[in-house]
């Protein structure tokens, strides 16, 4: 049930005179469904205009603006995120006190979300409260105080990324040209296909991140039971899956050089150019080779390969393709073995040990593991021993050997 406020409630809400509710009721940004009868998007509507007039803005302005159309809050209840929740009848700082021996942390919590400091003389909203207490209860047996505030970085820059990123995507596309054409003069208003567009790709966001989320856990959930069966199994002296009759596939993981400098110095727009030209050639390359590209990863590619020589082939061939086609260079790892697959993701140790593997090589190099070269019986393919490696997650070190084909690195 949608909830509605009073002129007293959206007053409290706000913090602003009832002579600025009036004001705005009159010149038509907020249109109560009968007097004194409000909605949750005019909380929204109150403390824009607000930050407009605190800016510099005039009321005549804010009037004009909204005279000829240019200031339409309207559909502000459509876009903003969520109906917020009711007060609780605690202040910050009496919930923090209550909130046990970690609660002190809360606001340094709140700085690493990337959020203003908390009032800690009003009261806490509702879902704030439960969520808090959540956060704290969820890691309530780290052995560090600073793991609160990792994790809300961790959960602020992902998130953050995703929503201003989302945001300025909707604003290049389709937003943006829309506004160019009023500044210019070639049309007097805002098209209403546009407005339509912004309200839908707004809500969409979250929801696509909500089922992002639980498609990401359910991953992470899966890798995690096998390697950690996998892992017991072999601390009793037991084995895990069986190795098939045929030959054991390969798990390719390639991921391009100076990806994260590079981008922060060319831009967005590079970036997206590099992911979709490292899924173009990613696809290309491992049907070429009868496998499949599994997923990108970022700035890297994972592939599956029918057997260790078609996998090493695959790697070479990659790299190759994106220093081609990106002009930086890649790096590669292929290790082969028994694979769990469920809904076309690929679980186990092969694929840890070959992401591994990959993160040890340098720019323009595939390494391979020893089982890729026992298995491999190609003379177009030769193997030179590298540096035992330290792997993360690996006990000992990992011999690993620099992959070639006849007798050049891949980028010959």
């Amino acid at each position: 049930m949608t909830r509605t406020f009073s002129e007293d409630e959206l007053i409290a809400e706000t913090g602003v005179s009832r002579e600025r509710i009036d004001w705005m009721t009159e010149i038509g940004i907020l249109k109560p469904d009968r007097p004194g009868s409000f909605r949750f998007g005019d909380v929204f509507r109150v403390k824009l205009v607000g930050a407009l007039l605190n800016g510099g803005f005039t009321q005549r302005q804010v009037e004009w603006a909204v005279s000829d159309g240019h200031l339409n809050l309207d559909r502000a209840d459509e876009y903003v995120p969520a109906e917020p929740a009711p007060r609780s009848d605690r202040t910050f700082a009496e919930f923090m006190a209550t909130a046990g021996p970690r609660g002190s942390f809360l606001p340094a919590v709140y700085s690493a979300l990337g959020l203003p400091a908390p009032d800690l003389s009003s009261p806490i909203y509702t879902d704030e409260e439960e969520r808090l207490l959540r956060f704290l209860e969820g890691w309530r047996l780290a052995r560090s105080d600073e793991t609160l505030i990792r994790a809300a970085r961790l959960i602020a820059e992902g998130t953050r990324m995703a929503t201003l990123g989302w945001a300025d995507l909707l604003d290049e596309q389709v937003a943006g040209p829309a506004e160019e054409r009023v500044y210019r003069g070639e049309i007097d208003r805002f098209p209403k296909e546009v407005g339509d567009a912004f309200v839908t790709l707004r809500i969409l966001q979250p929801r696509m991140m909500e089922w992002l989320v639980q498609r990401y856990l359910e991953q992470r959930s899966v890798a995690w039971i096998v390697e950690g069966l996998e892992i017991l199994l072999a601390s009793r002296g037991m084995h895990g899956p069986p190795p098939r009759p045929t030959t054991p596939p390969a798990v390719v993981f390639v991921d391009l050089s100076g990806y994260t400098r590079l981008t922060e110095e060319r831009g967005d727009e590079v970036a997206v150019g590099f992911a979709a030209t490292l899924q173009r050639q990613a696809e290309a390359v491992a049907a070429s080779k009868g496998g499949r590209l599994v997923k990108l990863l970022g700035d890297g590619a994972m592939l599956h390969l029918p057997d260790a020589g078609r996998g090493v082939e695959a790697a070479l061939d990659l790299v190759r393709a994106l220093s081609v086609h990106t002009g930086i260079s890649a790096h590669a790892g292929v290790h082969a073995g028994p694979v769990i697959e469920r809904d076309r993701d690929l679980f186990g140790r092969t694929v840890n040990l070959a992401s591994r593997i990959a993160a040890a090589a340098r720019p323009g190099e595939v390494l391979a593991s020893q089982a890729v070269v026992d298995a491999v019986d190609d003379s177009a393919l030769r193997f030179e021993p590298s540096e035992s490696a330290e792997l993360e997650g690996i006990p000992e070190p990992v011999p690993l050997f620099r992959a070639t084909a006849n007798g050049n690195g891949p980028s010959a």
